[in-house]
């Protein structure tokens, strides 16, 4: 947690936002590296839900167990990927202190597809 700086609470779900489409083999590796980063800080993928967004890429909602602060969340959705500037905005929320600082803007009645599932972990 930051020094002096308000607190924030813990989250259980990660919001990638990736400016490029991943073909079916690049995909089976990116659901491989979300799994092995997620491991390397003690936690553990329940599932990934991914949707397009207008024209510039992909959208991924991870689920993780335990749930994270929000400095860790942040840094591992930067090396998983996610839109720099994205990062940047979500670490100047965090250090504001607002809980809502995970902003990933959705379309309504767009669809997230499941595209992993752990083993154990039915519907959500």
């Amino acid at each position: 947690m930051l020094r002096g700086a308000p607190s924030v609470d813990r989250v259980d779900e990660l919001k990638i936002d990736r400016d490029d489409f991943l073909d079916k083999q690049d995909t089976k590796h990116y659901i491989w590296l979300i799994k092995t980063v997620c491991k390397r800080f003690g936690r553990a993928v329940l599932y990934i839900n991914r949707s397009y967004s207008k024209s510039k890429g992909q959208h991924y909602l991870i689920k993780i167990k335990p749930a994270v602060n929000a400095l860790l969340a942040n840094r591992i959705q930067r090396l998983l990927g996610d839109d720099p500037r994205r990062v940047a905005f979500n670490l100047a929320r965090i250090k504001s202190g607002l809980n809502e600082w995970n902003k990933l803007f959705e379309e309504v009645g767009r669809r997230l597809r499941t595209i992993y599932r752990a083993a154990g972990h039915g519907k959500h």
